[in-house]
């Protein structure tokens, strides 16, 4: 746990600790700073770059994150401090660094959910790499229209003062939606199945394994794997392969990223490994899929 969430009093990061996380960044340590990625210039070849179909919000709490994102004309690197923060629109890239220690809290909005992750690298084992996210919570409700119609208009403010304090506003709303949001009225093993699966969408590019993922959640493997029988009507590693692939077919339409990086984006650790499982799921490999997709989008 990191030094925010500790004084904070957070322990399980149920709604009602990212709502008090959330507070915590509206009033005592407001964004005064907000800078934005943009698609250009591109990415620094070979890295794992971080690109979604959705908006993001990545705020340091505590210590330094390291990031190079494009700014539409150049190169940035930064080490956010608290006070600041970086909003990535959808199809926008950034590349997070994670040599320095940091608490991280991040607000990811689509259409169809909101999330909030919190990330405690306060003390880095001196990897280079993502450690798994395991602190989130996801609405059962949509975001409501309003809160979209200011991600859209964040997304053209480029000065950094003015879009810090569209984004505080944002903030204060979304705060209003997630204290609002009332879970679904499932069953426990359910409940277990979607947080389970949310930790697979929040992971995807990690090597995972489903013992691992059993270890992680305390279930015995066997049952993990009857929970996804019965809620997905799929295997944990059918569940997997879809997210996989699904962002892979993304990447190929919306980005000029090589086959390598792409597949180290999906979680794969072999090029040939991961265009046979892409060729077996589309049809097509990679290289084939991206021209086919540019033919099509032409005509």
């Amino acid at each position: 746990m990191g030094e925010i969430a500790d004084r904070l009093g957070i322990r399980d990061f149920s709604r009602t600790d990212f709502i008090t996380l959330l507070d915590f960044v509206l009033e005592t340590a407001p964004v005064r700073t907000l800078f934005l990625s943009h698609a250009k210039p591109a990415p620094p070849p070979h890295e794992c770059v971080e690109l979604y179909p959705k908006y993001v919000f990545d705020i340091p709490l505590s210590g330094a994150k390291h990031l190079i994102y494009g700014n539409g004309q150049d190169l940035r690197e930064r080490h956010l401090q608290s006070g600041e923060a970086l909003f990535t629109p959808p199809e926008m890239w950034k590349l997070p660094l994670w040599d320095s220690p940091h608490e991280l809290f991040c607000l990811v909005y689509t259409a169809g959910f909101l999330r909030c992750t919190y990330v405690d690298h306060s003390r880095p084992d001196g990897s280079g790499q993502r450690p798994a996210c395991v602190h989130f919570h996801h609405t059962d409700a949509a975001p409501p229209p309003l809160l979209n119609d200011l991600l859209h208009l964040l997304g053209k403010v480029n000065d950094e003062t003015a879009g810090a304090d569209l984004a505080r506003a944002l903030f204060r709303l979304t705060r209003d939606f997630l204290a609002a949001d009332s879970p679904a009225d499932i069953g426990k093993a359910e409940r277990k199945f979607l947080e389970i699966k949310q930790y697979l969408s929040e992971n995807f590019d990690l090597p995972l394994t489903r013992e691992e993922t059993a270890r992680h959640f305390q279930l015995n493997p066997g049952y993990l794997s009857r929970l996804f029988r019965e809620y997905a009507g799929e295997t944990f590693s059918g569940v997997l392969r879809n997210l996989r692939m699904e962002h892979a077919a993304f990447l190929l339409k919306k980005t000029d990223l090589l086959v390598d990086e792409i597949t180290l984006q999906c979680g794969y650790q072999s090029t040939p490994f991961f265009t046979s499982a892409f060729h077996r799921h589309f049809g097509l490999p990679p290289a084939r899929f991206r021209l086919k997709n540019r033919e099509e989008r032409r005509n």
